[in-house]
């Protein structure tokens, strides 16, 4: 079973809302999910995106695939980031400590670069 992270529209006419889903590739778009880990508003300026980190890193390390805009949402999050360092970590190219402190400093980067 091929399993997508993706959006599934919710909210009303012209003010759609959206939730970041798992769900098997052959379900409808607002059809049936396995789960839901997050949402997504961009009707707000900045756009908001309320993401359940630990369980979107859990499908994405079981083999779920992203879709290009959940991808580009993750991205932004820093999920994306935290599974290719905890990758490192498991084939012993760096440890543990090591990839928390480039995480936590990726972090602090992103908050100095969008706080004007």
């Amino acid at each position: 079973m091929a399993v997508k992270i993706r959006l599934a529209r919710c909210g009303r006419r012209h003010l759609a809302e959206y939730d970041i889903v798992v769900a098997d590739a052959r379900s409808p778009r607002d059809g049936r999910f396995i789960e839901k880990i997050g949402n997504y508003n961009p009707n707000t300026a900045p756009a908001t995106v309320k993401l359940n980190e630990t369980s979107a890193l859990k499908w994405l390390f079981q083999g779920a695939q992203p879709t290009d805009t959940v991808k580009n949402l993750l991205s932004k999050q820093g999920v994306l980031l935290r599974k290719h360092l905890q990758v490192g970590v498991t084939k012993g190219a760096i440890t543990q400590a090591e990839a928390d402190e480039r995480f936590t400093n990726w972090k602090e980067d992103q908050a100095k670069k969008y706080i004007k």
